[in-house]
């Protein structure tokens, strides 16, 4: 099948899917399925290997986000609950001041996702952003910018998580040359995408006093709140226990430990996340009023939906790989003859527009860029950054994460765009940025050929 057509293909399928959500209002789940089948019948595939991949693709997403969504969104309800989001959104206040709010959630959101899933940390986190937007009186799109932007930069350029850590490893670059480095680019990008990014949207966007899922303003005043400390400590004992499953077993190979370490990291830390969220339903119970049952359930029903779009985002993945929209999008850069920097952030831009996964975008373009690297004798420290910079954009209903910034805060297809789609798109092409001037100052930068 001709490459011309395969590219069709993909303009259809996106152009059908934001018609559908967001003109005709369709469920995004079935414009999802119906787009994969789309995609499935206009390429051609094979029925049984349409079917089996909208299937395959469904089930890989829960088997990797399914049960660390819902534990997540488990130990929010129960922070929340508990007023443990009040207090530490008042802590967070009182320490930096509700002028610099956004900083502290976006400097939350940047040390959080180094171990952490970005999914189980915004789903974490999430209550706070309302809470600080009651507070300060600034639209709460400012707060969901400044965090979605801290956790997805970490989670795509530093290591331990899985991508990044691919990508050196494919690389064959030092490991902590390529932890400094991925600091120093993202810190500074992190502040002007996230927070500058996020308050100049609350310049743009009308204030809208947030929803308290848990009671209104008197009864929450009224009520004994859990403090700010031990929510801090919730929301990092899932950090630390994977921290230490990941650090343990290069320091001892004692085989009982490095079991009880892989357990520990398994499944995305999804054994950490457990012990966590029993953790807090014993420490928050003074706090609780209702009982745990029926408060579980309601935060079950919550997360139905997003569960949902999750799983149709991965179907759509799956399609488009077997349809060969991705090797088409490949074989076209190559033919182009681009630099190496050039195509390894174009392959994976691309590659994460199409398939919705930073992870997945930065590992394929690794495996496509390291024989290349290898030849040039490129910096395969600036080139590994390069992919991982390049797998923050552009976020579109394909990426699961856009569904669970879109449905736990109820923003408009409009508003995820412009808060989490473009503020990782911004902080995507600072990152480049950044990188290009390293390139420049290789020569005499400690590091970057190792």
């Amino acid at each position: 099948m001709s490459n011309t057509w395969l590219i069709i293909v993909f303009l259809l399928s996106m152009i059908y899917l934001f018609l559908t959500i967001v003109k005709f209002k369709m469920n995004p789940f079935f414009s999802m399925v119906t787009a994969s089948l789309i995609i499935g019948l206009l390429v051609k595939l094979e029925p049984g290997k349409m079917v089996s991949g909208i299937t395959s693709g469904f089930g890989s997403v829960m088997t990797s986000l399914g049960i660390i969504i819902v534990l997540g969104g488990v130990l929010g309800t129960l922070l929340a609950e508990a007023g443990a989001t009040d207090s530490l959104a008042n802590f967070m206040l009182e320490k930096v001041g509700k002028k610099r709010a956004s900083l502290a959630i976006n400097l939350t959101g940047f040390l959080i996702s180094i171990p952490v899933f970005f999914g189980a940390a915004y789903i974490v986190l999430n209550p706070i952003l309302r809470v600080l937007s009651r507070k300060t009186k600034k639209p709460v799109q400012v707060y969901i910018t400044s965090l979605s932007v801290g956790l997805l930069i970490t989670h795509a350029l530093v290591i331990p998580t899985p991508g990044p850590l691919t990508v050196a490893s494919t690389l064959n670059a030092n490991i902590g040359w390529f932890i400094i480095y991925s600091i120093i680019v993202s810190i500074p990008t992190s502040l002007i995408a996230g927070c500058l990014y996020g308050e100049y949207l609350g310049k743009k966007i009308p204030y809208v006093e947030p929803e308290d899922p848990i009671e209104d303003e008197i009864e929450r005043g009224e009520r004994e709140q859990a403090p700010a400390q031990l929510a801090i400590i919730l929301i990092f004992v899932p950090l630390f226990l994977i921290v230490l499953g990941t650090i343990l077993p290069l320091i001892s190979q004692n085989a009982i430990l490095v079991a009880v370490c892989g357990l520990l990291t398994a499944g995305n830390g999804m054994i950490s996340l457990l012990i966590s969220v029993a953790l807090a339903a014993w420490l928050l119970r003074p706090y609780i009023k209702k009982k745990y049952a029926p408060l579980i359930t309601e935060s079950f029903n919550g997360l139905g939906e997003t569960i949902l779009l999750l799983g149709a985002g991965g179907s759509f993945g799956v399609i488009v790989q077997y349809s060969g929209i991705g090797e088409c999008f490949v074989e076209l850069l190559q033919k182009w003859n681009l630099s190496l920097f050039v195509l390894a952030a174009l392959l994976a831009i691309l590659l994460r527009t199409t398939l919705g996964s930073s992870a997945t975008s930065s590992v394929t373009t690794v495996s496509i860029v390291a024989p290349l690297c290898a030849q040039m004798g490129a910096s395969p420290i600036l080139i590994g950054l390069t992919i991982c910079a390049g797998s923050l954009a552009i976020s579109t209903p394909t990426d699961a994460s856009f569904w669970i910034v879109q449905k736990l805060d109820n923003l408009s297809i409009k508003d995820t765009f412009r808060t989490y789609t473009f503020g990782n798109a911004i902080a995507c092409f600072i990152l480049l940025a950044i990188i290009f001037v390293l390139n420049a100052c290789s020569g005499f930068l400690p590091g970057l050929n190792i």
